[in-house]
């Protein structure tokens, strides 16, 4: 193909958009960090060892691809600030007043997100470590269980869905 072949079908291609075109959504206590719950001042920087390490590569990986990264926590937005800062997160979906981001909640909460940034959820991806996470691993096209969680692994192997080793539990 010659250079005005290469121009011509590039002018005719519509211009790419900054706007991601997929999620990342992230359960953060005992899938992103190797402790049970957050401090309530959230822990400090430098995080460090309590990363877990491959679920931390699936996020800069993420990250790299342009893709909308979103931490969820059942903490409150203070405890997990420290975090959404270290890793520059796009979004963060934390507890409210009156809206507690558990079970179901993390589903409906991933399930407005799609909706309010018009991405398909078969594009997306969540990572999660326990069976009150099946609501968000369920509203994306690409599940990830993270640790041997019994129930989590039913849904995986039926669903062909991807693993990752889970993280050693640490005290802070």
């Amino acid at each position: 193909m010659d250079n005005d072949a290469q121009v011509s079908r590039l002018r005719s291609r519509p211009p790419r958009s900054r706007a991601p075109r997929a999620a990342a959504f992230f359960d953060v206590e005992g899938t992103l960090l190797a402790l049970p719950e957050l401090p309530p001042g959230g822990p400090r920087p430098p995080l460090g060892r309590l990363w877990h390490a491959p679920v931390l590569a699936a996020l800069h990986d993420h990250t790299a691809r342009g893709h909308l990264v979103v931490l969820v926590t059942p903490s409150p937005a203070g405890a997990v600030a420290p975090v959404a800062r270290e890793l520059g997160a796009d979004a963060v979906l934390c507890a409210r007043p009156r809206a507690p981001m558990s079970g179901q909640g993390k589903g409906y909460a991933a399930r407005a997100l799609l909706r309010a940034r018009a991405l398909l959820a078969a594009d997306c991806y969540a990572y999660a470590d326990e069976a009150a996470d099946l609501p968000l691993l369920a509203e994306v096209g690409h599940p990830v269980v993270v640790g041997d969680d019994p129930v989590l692994l039913r849904h995986a192997r039926r669903g062909g869905w991807g693993r990752l080793p889970g993280p050693v539990p640490r005290e802070m």
